[in-house]
């Protein structure tokens, strides 16, 4: 994604200013974690070639609300015309969020970055024929209260420079004994169909496509380890080698 030179400057400012702000003034609390999962799925779709992915991440909290978190994966992208193996997929997140009663909220901005897939070796082309960049940001807020949580993420240029992407999602998560349970449906949608197939390589007429994901995890010396059924509403034979299928997923993490 092309950021303009004031969207830079904002952003890069706006990191800067919360890392002084938590060197300065206290309480601020680091968390982190590191998992192991048998297929990372984003929106409905593996990320790993339907492989096994390490994953870790951290968080930097301010008592204000403010947060700032780093997260990656590694990953086997997949290019509307092969597949590519980056590495590494790398996220940095900016957001507040806080309650109002008993109603949260959650609000940030978000860049994906994949370190290795630029301009150079990334070879997914548009429909003039030129390599298109991978990295993009997102805008995302949500309300959350008793479990339930609904929420969008906005793109005004989405990965491999798709344009215009939405995201709308709910979810609810309860507890049972040992034992959470949780669920989720997302809505994914693009300018067109052309702008899918860039992104995903998908080769239907849709311009976008529903995710779903139902999970239970439990506590295990020490450790979360949750199975979880993970998928799309893509037809099989519009997504190459069944990257949007649905299936069962384990990831056992640990958080620190």
């Amino acid at each position: 994604m092309k950021l303009s030179s004031l969207a830079k400057a904002i952003l890069t400012s706006s990191l800067f200013a919360v890392a002084a702000h938590a060197t300065a003034a206290e309480p601020v609390t680091l968390t982190g974690s590191a998992a192991f999962t048998s297929d990372y799925l984003f929106r409905g779709v593996s990320q790993t070639s339907n492989g096994g992915a390490v994953q870790a991440g951290m968080t930097f909290a301010h008592e204000s609300g403010a947060y700032f978190s780093l997260w990656g994966s590694s990953i086997t992208a997949f290019s509307n015309t092969s597949f590519q193996s980056t590495g590494l997929e790398l996220d940095t997140l900016l957001g507040y969020s806080g309650k109002v009663g008993e109603v949260g909220y959650d609000v940030g901005v978000m860049r994906y970055n994949y370190p290795g897939l630029n301009a150079n070796n990334n070879f997914t082309i548009d429909s003039n024929g030129d390599i298109v960049d991978a990295d993009f940001n997102e805008i995302y807020a949500s309300v959350s209260t008793m479990g339930a949580k609904v929420g969008f993420n906005y793109s005004p240029d989405y990965f491999n420079e798709s344009d215009k992407f939405l995201y709308l999602y709910a979810s609810y998560g309860t507890t049972i004994g040992a034992v959470s349970l949780s669920g989720s449906l997302g809505m994914n949608k693009f300018d067109s169909a052309e702008m899918m197939y860039q992104a995903l390589g998908t080769t239907g007429s849709d311009d976008s496509y529903m995710d779903y994901k139902l999970a239970a995890s439990t506590s295990v010396l020490g450790a979360t380890v949750e199975g979880a059924y993970i998928g799309s509403d893509i037809d099989e034979e519009e997504c190459a080698a069944g990257l949007c299928e649905g299936r069962f997923v384990v990831t056992v993490s640990k958080g620190f």
